[in-house]
């Protein structure tokens, strides 16, 4: 039929399939008050291979919520070593439906609530897919269907997850990730998670919050397995379910965007909440250095911010607890070295010419996460020091082409961050009839100021062709389910107001 099943003898399977097993009786998950034991793992391995048997399926869509049943159909999956397309809920009716159609999955898991959203059943018997449902307590059970499931047949491969990109800088894509790829990623990061790392149950429990539909919630939701760590699940990230984890399971790292870390000290969170935390790891979106010290200052506790990617299958680079204490007054701002068996280099945006040491360049790696050999270039403006720090500067593609002047929209976010009232910022270009585009803004403040105010804070900061033509003042700026900014939300906020007008 295929190499699918319980005897998939892939590393990262036989890795995830091994650590289920060390002991059943312990804690495995954790869900508000509810508690999973690593038995719920195996069960959903056993009821997967039960429900897909003579089918031949191996492409796997998972609507994937931030719930036990979840974690559990998404670990089966590829401890059997079959192939995790992921499906957002976050999607409207219809464009999840739409989505199910155009990827034509083999088997389809959802929890009952989205099963039962207008037209996904329809889609899902379209393709003539197993139906899955998610369970409570089993993980997966069969879902009632009116078709009999005849998926079409796919060719054996070695993707472990087709997912979807954040979609900060436009329409989300889909990415193939491989089992080889995410085990070099994984045997990169130095930890636990290494397919040769020490088997065995830690007593530490890592909180899971990012959404597991991206390479953020996903990676750590299966480094934890690979650890043998337990997870306390959250279904989206507020201050005081977070707080309250953090107190009572004191974890040694945690996990914090950008946008969580504002949102952690706008709260005033105690200190105490952080007493036995080691490091905070920073990543999915640029941090400013200036919060990263105020972080700092306030907590006492080391930022450690990491570069990487959905196409990358993880960091491709970053800071880690030693490194930080030999290097971090050193290095301000920078996202740390890359990590074992990733090559980085700086060439010119035009040429592809390497550039030397503090140059700034479009930033190209390679190493055995990475696709293909050779050298993949990445969407971000960055440089090089001398002792292999990488510092990023902004994207490459973001850039905003002002009748032939080109604004890289950080410059203007650093400059209103700047402005004590702000919060955050986010710029983005507009068509414009004569300029080609023109920059606008959006921010969110944590205390009064005036559109006219930043105009004037920033007119004494940029160059003239910097300054936003429009400065629009919001609650919140737009975020994707990763807490990264969503520039396509940003720009409709302007392209909105355009058209009613």
């Amino acid at each position: 039929m295929n190499d699918v099943g319980p005897d998939c003898g892939r590393p990262l399977s036989v890795r995830l399939r091994r650590m289920i097993a060390i002991d059943p009786s312990a804690t495995a998950l954790t869900f508000g008050d509810r508690t999973y034991l690593w038995s719920y793992h195996r069960e959903a391995i056993e009821d997967l291979e039960q429900l897909l048997d003579g089918t031949g399926a191996r492409r796997i869509g998972i609507v994937l919520r931030n719930r036990p049943p979840h974690v559990a159909a998404l670990i089966a999956v590829l401890a059997t070593g079959r192939e995790v397309i992921t499906l957002s809920p976050f999607h409207g009716d219809s464009g999840l439906a739409e989505d199910i159609a155009a990827l034509a999955p083999q088997a389809v898991i959802a929890d009952p609530e989205d099963w039962a959203r207008e037209g996904v059943a329809t889609a899902v018997r379209g393709v003539r897919a197993v139906a899955i449902e998610t369970g409570d307590a089993r993980a997966l059970i069969r879902h009632a269907t009116d078709w009999t499931p005849d998926p079409r047949p796919a060719e054996v491969s070695d993707v472990a997850i087709l997912m979807l990109t954040s979609g900060t800088t436009g329409k989300p894509k889909r990415v193939e990730l491989t089992y080889d790829r995410f085990t070099a990623a994984f045997n990169a990061a130095g930890t636990g998670a290494a397919m040769d790392a020490e088997a065995r149950l830690r007593l530490e429990t890592g909180i899971l919050w990012a959404s597991l539909v991206h390479i953020g919630g996903f990676y750590f939701a299966v480094s934890a397995v690979l650890e043998g760590r337990a997870l306390a699940l959250m279904e989206r990230f507020d201050v005081e379910t977070w707080t309250a984890l953090v107190r009572e399971h004191r974890p040694k790292i945690i996990g914090l965007p950008p946008a969580a870390m504002r949102m952690v000290m706008d709260a005033d969170v105690p200190l105490d909440v952080f007493d036995g935390v080691r490091g905070v790891l920073s990543g999915t979106a640029p941090l400013d250095p200036s919060e990263a010290e105020r972080f700092e200052a306030r907590y006492g506790v080391p930022v450690l911010t990491n570069y990487g990617a959905t196409e990358f299958a993880g960091a491709i680079a970053g800071w880690h607890l030693k490194l930080r204490r030999e290097w971090g007054h050193l290095k301000k701002g920078s996202v740390g070295r890359p990590h074992p068996g990733i090559e980085l280099r700086i060439v010119d945006r035009e040429s592809g010419t390497p550039l030397g040491t503090g140059e700034i360049g479009v930033l190209e790696a390679r190493g055995g996460q990475l696709p293909g050999e050779g050298w993949t270039r990445t969407t971000d403006l960055a440089s090089l020091d001398a002792d292999g720090f990488l510092f990023i500067h902004g994207r490459a593609d973001d850039a905003i082409n002002r009748g032939g002047f080109k604004i890289v929209p950080s410059v203007i976010e650093d400059a209103l961050k700047a402005h004590p009232a702000v919060t955050d910022a986010c710029a983005v270009g507009l068509p414009d009839e004569r300029l080609g585009e023109v920059p606008v803004a959006a921010v969110s403040l944590r205390a009064p100021a005036e559109a006219a105010e930043l105009r004037d804070w920033l007119a004494g900061r940029l160059a003239r062709y910097h300054l936003p033509t429009d400065i629009k003042i919001v609650a919140e700026l737009p975020r994707t389910p990763s807490m990264k900014i969503s520039r396509p939300d940003v720009r409709a906020l302007f392209v909105t107001e355009r058209t009613a007008r």
